[in-house]
């Protein structure tokens, strides 16, 4: 039955492909022609895809009329919404077209794809001619099809899910009047073309295709604005792909009295998601909807070698990944990773980042690539070994970088870096990856890599402040130790899991771990790290408030450090213990502490620590009034953090110089300090230290005489405590607000 001029095919056969009515009148000339499937019904985003696709399919536009031919091709993963964006566009832009459209689904990926002959010899009926009028020779119908398009306005010509460019370059107009809209999963790089790749949808413009496509079959559908989270999460475990949204839309349109979140509960708990993203019916175009025979059609046309680099790609810890992790999860060698990952990237398995060094699978692809290798034991085998390629590589990397952050070349760890900055960007880049590949310490088969990773890259957590990561990190370990009753690893586990809670202000929690790995270190008799696990408890204990306890605790840490002739940790303790002091205000006792700290640290050649003992020097300096040598400690720290590259320590030191330069009635250079440290630390989302850096802030316009400006700066150091969870500062604050 036809409506209008579009016709519904449905349940009928035909051979070849069908293209629609065309109207022809052989005494008044032809008529226009609009062979396109409907729109999409639940079309939502990509207004910036739409514009750029309307503007070059324009037939007026004079700056595209200067090409040849315009084809337009919009790429991307099977299932990303290529057809429904093309018709979309093809449906606002018809009025352009006086000519009509034209359209054919190429079925470039089916077991008998359209033939170019076949596809001419159905747009040559719709333009009116007659099949019994066709010329048999495939040179003549195309000359024939570009002859009639010259005796037409403008037309627009849409060739759906086309494989590779032969299918297209014999259905190329000859006139530059005419527009080519191409849709395909692979990039179509020979054709000179206007590309347009997809990716996922935003999160925003997924939920509201979620709820746009559950109002549509019941405007009375809440589900969507009745849980926001769970659409959410759910929007997220589709991948924000199209195809996986239509298909979850339509198993909670199965469903009505369904809540989003059992989806949601039951997409998380799938071993596989990919399969169990599917539904009863097909579409509006007639498609199945489910999702992994999409995948399947892709993976399918692949090589063995490419077939193989997919499944290992997707064994990288995290979605995305550099060069170098590919190799070494494949074996490909450097030269050729390249030629391979272009490959993949051609028919959107993967892609790549703008700066082309970093590569991205999407998480369904992942997800798809993992069952892959789980379906026979020799992929499982290869996925296995695969992995542990990778730990190898990292560990070695880490173990050379961690070694340039602590400023201390070993000649038996090979240096796989220029300097320290190449180490950090390195890890800065890697630092998720990394993460998530020491939590592959749970599985047998890769904990031993995977535990010493854990221990190269602890340092590094620290230094940069992950504390969050650091803990994940060291409770990875400390499990990984128990079940294999390596005590030494526990005992390392217990420091760094305790250093990492101290650092995010759970003290309690941290004094019971460092507490557990004293314990553990007077069990072993190992004398270093029984001062370690002093030091470390004397610490937490400083910053709980208990500077007496702390005191004492750091006092015997530092003596069994001389005692074993240890420098190094014996210049921390001294540093840690000139904390307490400074606050049980035993100030010469205190500058003592930290100018042996920050002489030993010189002599060791620990640059970032030498940074942090002039910084508590500094402050001890400043309570026995020596302004001017407690300066001159600010600022040998501020620029020692400089050439560390810390901004956290860069911006302590600046925190301390602005509230010097208050007591010291520099009021103009103090706010260029403090606003400094203060948008340093906002972007770190160090919640306790804004609030610190606004509280001075407080005090210098206080100092001023500028009374408002100073309750609002306290009641902003207020705001920041609350985020940081310090009731007890942020009542007080707010009292000095008042």
């Amino acid at each position: 039955m036809g409506d209008g001029d579009h016709y519904d095919f449905r349940g009928s056969t035909f051979h070849g492909p069908v293209i629609g009515r065309a109207e022809h009148d052989r005494g008044a000339g032809f008529t226009a022609m609009s062979a396109l499937p409907a729109p999409p019904t639940a079309f939502t985003g990509r207004e910036q895809h739409v514009r750029a696709l309307l503007d070059v399919l324009d037939p007026d536009n004079t700056e595209t009329r200067t090409d040849a031919v315009l084809i337009s091709a919009v790429g991307g993963l099977g299932g990303v919404g290529k057809t429904a964006l093309a018709l979309h566009v093809a449906h606002a832009a018809r009025t352009r077209f006086p000519g009509g459209t034209l359209f054919v689904d190429m079925r470039g990926y089916d077991d008998a794809p359209t033939a170019p002959e076949q596809a001419v010899e159905s747009f040559l009926t719709a333009l009116g001619i007659g099949r019994e009028n066709l010329p048999s020779a495939p040179e003549e119908l195309y000359a024939l099809y570009r002859s009639a398009l010259d005796s037409r306005g403008s037309v627009l010509i849409m060739l759906d899910n086309v494989s590779d460019a032969a299918q297209v370059v014999p259905l190329l107009p000859g006139s530059t009047r005419h527009r080519v809209l191409v849709t395909s999963r692979e990039s179509l790089d020979s054709l000179t073309a206007r590309s347009i790749s997809l990716d996922s949808l935003s999160q925003d413009e997924a939920v509201a295709l979620i709820e746009r496509a559950l109002r549509i079959s019941d405007p009375d559908d809440s589900r969507a604005s009745a849980e926001p989270d769970a659409v959410r999460q759910l929007v997220d475990l589709c991948g924000r792909l199209p195809l996986a949204l239509q298909i979850a839309a339509a198993q909670l349109r199965r469903r009505k009295p369904r809540a989003v979140s059992t989806l949601v509960a039951d997409l998380e708990a799938a071993i596989d998601r990919v399969r169990a993203l599917r539904a009863p019916g097909r579409d509006q175009y007639d498609r199945d909807l489910v999702l992994r025979p999409v995948f399947d059609v892709t993976y399918e046309r692949l090589d063995a070698d490419q077939a193989r680099l997919f499944r290992l790609l997707a064994q990288a810890p995290t979605s995305d990944f550099g060069q170098p992790t590919a190799v070494a999860l494949s074996g490909v060698s450097p030269d050729d990773i390249m030629e391979r990952l272009e490959d993949l990237a051609a028919v959107y398995l993967i892609s790549s980042s703008p700066a082309g060094d970093r590569w991205v699978m999407h998480d369904l692809l992942r997800a798809y690539a993992a069952t892959l290798s789980t379906s026979e034991p020799v992929l499982a085998h290869e996925a296995t070994d695969a992995r542990n390629s990778l730990l190898q590589d990292f560990l070695l990397r880490a173990a050379s970088a961690d070694q340039h952050l602590h400023g201390q070349l070993l000649a038996e760890v090979p240096d796989r870096f220029p300097d320290r900055d190449a180490a950090l960007a390195w890890l800065d880049t890697e630092h998720i990856s990394l993460v998530r590949a020491v939590e592959w310490a749970e599985m047998a088969q890769h904990s031993r890599f995977a535990t010493a990773l854990g221990v190269c890259i602890d340092r590094y957590l620290h230094v940069q402040r992950h504390f969050t990561d650091g803990t994940r990190v060291s409770e990875t370990l400390l499990t990984a130790a128990r079940r294999e009753e390596d005590r030494i690893l526990e005992l390392f586990s217990l420091s760094a899991l305790g250093n990492s809670r101290h650092q995010l202000r759970q003290y309690r929690e941290a004094a019971i771990v460092h507490t557990n790995a004293l314990r553990l270190a007077y069990a072993l008799e190992d004398r270093s790290a029984q001062a370690t696990s002093w030091s470390n408890l004397g610490f937490c204990m400083h910053e709980w408030g208990q500077h007496d306890i702390a005191a004492q605790m750091l006092g015997r840490a530092q003596e069994m450090f001389a005692q074993v002739g240890d420098e190094h940790r014996e210049a921390m303790a001294w540093n840690t213990l000139g904390m307490p002091l400074l606050k049980l205000r035993r100030f010469d006792e205190a500058v003592r502490a930290h100018n042996r700290a920050q002489q030993a640290f010189r002599r060791v050649g620990d640059l970032q620590r030498e940074a942090t003992a002039w910084l508590n020097l500094g402050a001890a300096l400043r309570e026995v009034s020596r302004f001017d040598d407690a300066a001159n400690a600010y600022q040998n720290a501020a620029d020692l953090f400089a050439e560390q590259h810390d901004r956290y320590g860069e911006a302590s030191a600046w925190n301390h110089v602005g509230s010097l330069l208050t007591a010291l009635r520099e009021f103009e250079s103090a706010s260029e300090a403090l606003h400094k440290c203060e948008a340093v630390f906002v972007s770190l989302s160090d919640w306790h230290r804004v609030g610190n850096v606004r509280w001075n802030i407080a005090k210098l316009h206080a100092a001023q005489g500028q009374a408002l400006q100073a309750k609002a700066a306290w009641r902003s150091s207020a705001d920041a405590y609350d985020l940081a969870g310090d009731e007890e500062l942020a009542t007080e604050a707010r009292q000095y607000a008042e």
